[in-house]
């Protein structure tokens, strides 16, 4: 497959105009539109029992957050009071939730495991619908509250990628050595100041206290618009890559010469997964640095439809892409990523408010197609994909929030972190997984899901 189709993302920099963003897609990309619609083609996964479908069309996923509470279309916030968004399941399905009602604030009591305890998928008995809501970058305290607040009215725990220089202040950008970059480069545009740092250490801990899960998006977010990135790099870079990252988790108060600042309430060896910046990444490179790790799931590769993740037989490493899946009122295949979203509605531009709430009801109704057919299908887990952004005036953070609220309250959905849905099928018997790994996957149907959003 051409390099040039597999283009995922192009960052929006710190303080740039949109149109500039809107150029770089439109010169490099102008294929992910085309390409969604021909469907799929298959890339084969190292160690895989088979192969991860993947549409290059629409893969530009790669909006990214900027540290210190700066999402990548410039808009700065700072910690402050946000505005908040406008049924349990059964043992015998697979899973209990311990969640404490709405409003509780810790399900952990030090050990997020005990939020969800996996169990034996009974005969006859389908399994639980899993949703897993997902962050790249996680480094926005007003997002992290928003978030927080609808976790308050709702049973969702998610998981958030950080990006590891979140916890590097500006002052000392020079203890990061990003592999085939000079020391102290970064994608991201700039590096927090110290108190936007504590802030993020502060925001970290409230979400592991509540049961979130913390994954990594690595480093410097370099992709291929500014090489080399995920798609050039050799397994010794990924490794520098990883390793610098569990660095900062670990020893963030020494890498910025401050002793005082708040203690982390989790190590690097709470890392289970990771999502590659932009998707980029040959998976036969990474997978098995993923696997020296001890890593248990990666969310790069993107597959067509629903369909029940994969384990990879020599790593070890569950395949948890997100899906592609048609945008509600067409036909055109999309993953399901918010940047891509934004690419495809509006090439990353900000029309006026009106459209963005339409785009937002679009995205919305895309989300509900996509769970109703898994929960009256095979029962694939969701896997919904986002950043802490107000893009496109806030319509993903809208959408998604709204369907956060009219999910995670279902019988038999359980909205929770990539690691419990990897706990739930580790725990199953094998054969078991397989029967579930063999139905074919759910994939949109003629008027049904190219129907206009209400």
């Amino acid at each position: 497959m051409p390099s040039k189709g597999r283009r995922k993302s192009h960052l929006v920099k710190l303080g740039a105009a949109l149109a500039v963003a809107a150029a770089l897609v439109a010169s490099c990309s102008q294929g992910n539109k085309d390409k969604a619609k021909s469907g799929g083609s298959s890339t084969t996964v190292a160690g895989s029992s088979s192969a991860a479908g993947t549409t290059p069309g629409g893969k530009s996923a790669g909006g990214k957050t900027t540290p210190g509470g700066k999402s990548s279309d410039g808009t700065s916030s700072a910690p402050g009071k946000s505005t908040s968004p406008s049924g349990g399941t059964s043992p015998s399905e697979g899973g209990q939730s311990n969640n404490k009602p709405p409003g509780s604030k810790d399900c952990t009591n030090g050990n997020p495991d005990t939020c969800f305890t996996p169990t034996k998928l009974e005969a006859g008995h389908k399994p639980p619908q899993f949703v897993v809501f997902s962050f790249d970058g996680v480094g926005w305290h007003e997002k992290w509250q928003y978030f927080q607040d609808i976790a308050n009215k709702v049973p969702v725990r998610f998981t958030g990628f950080l990006t590891g220089l979140y916890l590097v202040d500006e002052q000392h950008r020079d203890g990061y050595h990003p592999p085939g970059h000079k020391v102290g480069a970064s994608s991201l545009g700039s590096f927090p100041t110290k108190a936007e740092v504590v802030q993020e250490i502060n925001d970290l801990n409230a979400a592991y206290q509540r049961g979130d899960e913390i994954g990594t998006h690595f480093n410097g977010h370099f992709c291929s618009d500014n090489p080399p990135g995920g798609n050039q790099w050799t397994a010794a870079d990924w490794k520098s890559e990883l390793q610098q990252f569990m660095y900062f988790v670990d020893n963030y108060k020494k890498v910025n010469g401050d002793d005082s600042l708040p203690d982390l309430a989790f190590t690097s060896k709470e890392i289970q997964g990771d999502r590659t910046p932009c998707l980029e990444g040959n998976v036969n490179v990474y997978y098995p640095v993923l696997k020296q790790f001890g890593f248990k799931y990666d969310s790069s590769p993107d597959r067509q439809g629903l369909e029940w993740p994969l384990k990879g037989t020599t790593t070890g490493i569950w395949m948890m892409g997100m899906p592609d899946w048609w945008l509600a009122g067409t036909q055109h295949y999309q993953i399901m990523m918010d940047y891509n979203m934004w690419y495809s509605q509006e090439q990353v531009g900000t029309p006026s408010p009106a459209k963005s709430a339409q785009d937002a009801k679009v995205v919305l109704q895309t989300y509900k197609n996509m769970y109703n057919a898994a929960y009256n299908g095979n029962r694939a887990p969701l896997i919904i994909g986002n950043h802490f952004n107000n893009w496109n005036n806030g319509a993903y953070t809208e959408a998604v929030g709204e369907f956060m609220q009219w999910v995670c309250a279902k019988k038999d959905t359980k909205c929770v972190p990539f690691r419990d849905v990897v706990r739930w099928m580790d725990y199953q018997n094998p054969s078991v997984l397989k029967r579930l790994q063999a139905l074919p996957p759910e994939l949109p149907q003629k008027g049904r899901d190219d129907q206009p959003a209400a």
